[in-house]
């Protein structure tokens, strides 16, 4: 029995079918392991480049944005490979299978000190940064394209989507509450040393988390004329997604989605101890960003299927960025900031689930408009716009900290006022333009005769 053969039987018959909470659940571990690594790079990479690692300040936004421009021209590519992939382990846990460890070396390098010139640390920082990139897109890639091959069914996919989110948020408040103090307990006064020994444990249970999803998750929609993949073209591929409307909605949405997180965490170690004084608010207010995202997992499922992806994420963003507005006002009083700030959060959550479902329905709009899923290609886009909107946001703060003269040593006035401002300004902004192009995103209605057709095709 060839290998289209075996696509074929995996598809027919198994239109309906329901995943078991295990699947579910399992699938879940894949973001959770994700944000310990790469949450933490988002979190804590530039406040280690600059009070750590002792790296000039005007190269670290530098760093990390063109690092991650390179991903433009590396998840496309990953992700066409994937599409042309058939192996005896599937099409995507091959990349998550012999990925996984390479990514970790370079994630632990990634926050490891070493001796010598600024030009030797920026190299340094340059190489260990780009390769842990590198090496996520091959494992993430895969990770997130699983989702549009085991299963069809939007409320499914709702379902996985929110499972995935709450890992994310699990594995982010385990980074942004934990990871200091591990620093200390790890390092006993020694920064560099507590950074080093915290990577080492995150890749651990990052590994473990990756192993159970290998186990536990199925391959099932695997495209029936995968054969003929291959004889496309990767401009074929790509001319295809950007003629796919839901596609480039999702994508822009996803992108300034993660340049508003990206800028928050980066700021937000900034705020505390800057603005508000208080470095113990370091380990409250990033880990409520996340706590706000299990509550929106948890809601965005029904929010979803009563209002669609269109119009739940404008009212969830429309709730978020009134929050936002008002939390100046409320600086001064903790427990008033404190719910606003999780409403805020909450509701601007909601867009953390269905992001990953606009992606994944879109990849059965691709099949039905087009005649190919290209689950990896398109996947592919998700994982640049995280990345890259990641680094943006990163980027920006960076500049802007460099702009208003911030010297660890030496914190002038003017800089505070800038931390202040980027704190409510960005992620209002970033919002708005969520809004916008979420308000093109037109599949929430054909959506169900769209899986129909297809598995009328099939």
């Amino acid at each position: 029995m060839d290998i289209q053969t075996v696509s074929h039987t995996l598809s027919v018959g198994k239109n309906n079918v329901k995943l078991s909470k295990i699947e579910k659940f399992s699938y879940g571990f894949g973001d959770f392991a994700s944000n310990l690594m790469w949450g933490s790079i988002g979190s804590f990479l530039l406040y280690f480049y600059t009070d750590v690692a002792f790296l000039p300040v005007a190269v670290t936004g530098t760093i990390m944005l063109v690092s991650r421009i390179l991903d433009a021209f590396i998840d496309p590519v990953i992700g066409a490979f994937i599409d042309r992939t058939n192996s005896k382990w599937g099409r995507t846990k091959p990349y998550i299978l012999f990925g996984i460890i390479p990514l970790c070396v370079f994630y632990i390098l990634s926050f490891t000190t070493i001796d010598g010139s600024d030009t030797v640390k920026i190299i340094y920082a340059y190489i260990t940064y780009i390769i842990a990139g590198l090496l996520y897109s091959v494992v993430n890639i895969p990770y997130g394209a699983l989702i549009t091959i085991m299963t069809r069914d939007s409320n499914e996919k709702t379902q996985l989507s929110s499972i995935r989110v709450g890992g994310t948020a699990i594995g982010q408040i385990l980074v942004t509450a934990g990871t200091m103090p591990l620093v200390g307990f790890f390092g006993r006064g020694n920064q560099q040393l507590g950074f080093f020994w915290t990577a080492i444990l995150f890749s651990v249970l990052g590994t473990i988390a990756f192993m159970i999803i290998l186990k536990n998750c199925k391959e099932r929609y695997i495209e029936t004329k995968s054969a003929d993949i291959g004889k496309r073209s990767l401009r074929y591929t790509y001319k295809s997604a950007f003629r796919n409307g839901p596609w480039v909605s999702a994508l822009i949405f996803t992108l300034f989605m993660f340049i508003r997180i990206g800028a928050v965490v980066a700021i937000t170690i900034y705020f505390c101890l800057q603005v508000l004084k208080n470095p113990a608010m370091i380990s409250i207010l990033l880990p409520m960003i996340y706590v706000g995202l299990i509550l929106a997992a948890v809601m965005t499922p029904a929010i979803i299927k009563r209002f669609g992806h269109r119009n739940g994420n404008i009212i969830g963003l429309s709730v978020s960025i009134l929050c936002l507005a008002i939390l100046p006002y409320f600086q001064g009083s903790a427990v008033i900031f404190a719910i606003f700030y999780l409403i805020a959060y909450t509701f601007g959550g909601i867009c953390g689930s269905s992001a990953i479902g606009m992606t994944a329905d879109s990849v059965d709009y691709n099949e039905w408009k087009f005649g190919i899923r290209a689950e990896g290609t398109l996947y592919a886009g998700n994982s640049f716009a995280t990345k890259v909107g990641m680094a943006i946001g990163g980027a920006l703060i960076g500049y802007a900290l460099m702009l208003s003269g911030y010297d660890p040593k030496h914190v002038t006035a003017s800089a505070i006022t800038s931390i202040q401002f980027l704190y409510y300004f960005v992620p209002i902004l970033c919002s708005i333009i969520q809004i916008l192009a979420v308000s093109f995103y037109k599949l929430d209605k054909i959506h169900p005769q769209i899986v129909s057709e297809l598995n009328m095709r099939q």
